[in-house]
């Protein structure tokens, strides 16, 4: 069982010019975890989905696609009173999208149940969402419960603008929790903005965060990772891109997808995991994340999905 907590809106994405006379947009589900939980369930994996959505007709809605998507809701809350969080996403002629977001959770806060994780072989979270100050009460309750059981976290900053003084203190307390610290190479210059922008000099940066695995994208360049203080770094797979929407969630996915096929289902067994498959693990999610960006959208077509599975499944 591998439990995921993060946001949970409603992603409009268009294709728009500031000439247009009409905006148009198609809807469909979003947020990081909730992306990266829809393709390991795809891929078999028992997934349990920790959020929120709103009382309105959009977070209905919302739990009908969780639900389609075979992810178990039952610790998804409804709040009252607050409408679902949404995201524009405009995709430019490269494929890369830019996103607005239109938040309004008033005065609550996240109170998650933290029955959330029972049989939990993997907890994940991350994006802005973890540094919200309504949300971090609620995730430190969850990662001190993954850390009385001994399961394995992985986080994503997934930024979206560089981050204030004031993340890199919340960094800081949750780097002791973490397992697994996956960031794209955009991530990392935001991060470390002083330092030179070459990816062996920002990985070595990252590495030094103590985290004892830490991998970086590369985009159509691959990945990097550092484990036991040896770097590893695997290429990217050419494709035609239509556009980059999900494509960080989905490495995401079949990167947890594949550390737990190496049977690590505690931190002393990653911990103690001798690191021989990880250039395989980072190859295949590089390889998913690839197919990610050959469809609008998040979700990889479902024959290429069973063709990777069957490559490395």
């Amino acid at each position: 069982m591998v439990v995921l907590t993060g946001e949970i809106k409603v992603d409009l994405i268009g294709r728009n010019g500031p000439k247009d006379d009409r905006l148009e947009y198609g809807g469909t589900l979003g947020g990081a975890a909730l992306n990266t939980a829809s393709t390991l369930a795809r891929l078999g994996t028992p997934v349990r989905l920790v959020g929120e959505v709103g009382d309105d007709f959009l977070g209905e809605w919302a739990l009908g696609q969780l639900e389609a998507r075979r992810l178990e809701t039952r610790f998804v809350r409804r709040l009252e009173g607050i409408p679902t969080p949404l995201a524009l996403a405009q995709i430019d002629p490269s494929g890369d999208a830019a996103y607005s977001f239109y938040r309004n959770f008033g005065e609550t806060c996240f109170e998650p149940d933290k029955g959330a994780l029972a049989r939990a072989k993997w907890f994940h979270f991350g994006s802005g969402y973890a540094f919200e100050g309504r949300n971090i009460a609620g995730l430190r309750g969850m990662l001190e419960v993954a850390r009385e059981y001994e399961i394995p976290v992985s986080f994503d900053p997934n930024l979206r603008h560089p981050p204030e003084e004031r993340y890199f203190a919340q960094l800081q307390g949750y780097l002791p929790y973490i397992s697994v610290f996956k960031a794209s190479l955009e991530d990392a210059r935001w991060l470390f903005p002083r330092v030179s922008p070459e990816p062996h000099v920002l990985m070595e940066r990252l590495s030094e965060l103590g985290v004892p695995i830490t991998v970086m994208t590369l985009g159509p360049d691959g990945a990097m990772a550092t484990f036991r203080s040896r770097m590893t770094r695997v290429p990217g797979v050419k494709v035609k891109v239509v556009d980059t929407v999900g494509a960080g969630d989905t490495f995401t996915a079949a990167l947890i997808y594949g550390l737990m096929k190496q049977e690590l289902g505690s931190r002393i067994e990653l911990l103690t995991w001798d690191g021989t498959r990880l250039p395989v693990v980072l190859a295949a999610a590089c390889h998913l994340s690839a197919l990610a960006c050959t469809v609008a959208g998040p979700n990889v077509p479902e024959r290429e999905l069973q063709t990777w599975w069957e490559r490395f499944g």
